[in-house]
């Protein structure tokens, strides 16, 4: 029953990122540029040009990759996780996690940062099908990866960082 539980959870976040890969080029805000300045005269701190967002510079296919990347390299952390959660221990929900990527340029090579944010919660020992009680956290699990072609290679090893609330938002 556990396994068929862990594997559920698993086929649910691998849908979740799948979706997220596929909508997340739709918001401005997923893409990062940087532009070089110029060695003009104008002041530090000047006005920046408005305009579209650029294009986003992975193809559907290389989203997809990254997305199943993301998804079976977190298996690992989502069955920690879950342990915690039984536990009755702080967790990260990786269950309910929003998959966000930020493409950019270094060396020549396409590097991205991939993200699951997801809220922090205390879990109910002996009660692991409850979501537990909220810390008012929100935690994100870093992947960093290079484009080599056309295969994603890692760069560093996953981190966590806390996340910071917006001003204003509350989540839940």
């Amino acid at each position: 029953m556990t396994a068929n539980r862990r594997v559920n959870r698993f086929t649910f976040l691998l849908a979740g990122l799948v979706l997220a890969a596929v909508l997340a080029p739709a918001s401005a805000g997923a893409i990062e540029v940087k532009k070089k300045l110029g060695g003009g005269g104008g002041a530090a701190g000047g006005a920046r040009p408005s305009g579209p967002a650029p294009k986003n510079p992975l193809t559907p296919a290389l989203q997809q990759k990254l997305a199943d990347l993301v998804a079976s390299e977190s298996d690992a952390y989502l069955s920690q996780e879950s342990e915690k959660k039984a536990d009755g221990k702080e967790y990260v929900d990786l269950e309910s996690a929003r998959f966000i990527y930020v493409p950019r340029m270094k060396d020549g090579k396409v590097q991205v940062q991939a993200k699951l944010e997801a809220a922090e919660y205390k879990g109910k020992k002996g009660d692991p099908d409850q979501r537990g009680t909220a810390t008012g956290k929100r935690k994100a699990l870093v992947f960093n990866y290079r484009l080599d072609g056309d295969h994603w290679s890692e760069i560093d090893s996953p981190k966590w960082e806390d996340v910071a609330e917006k001003d204003g938002a509350k989540k839940n």
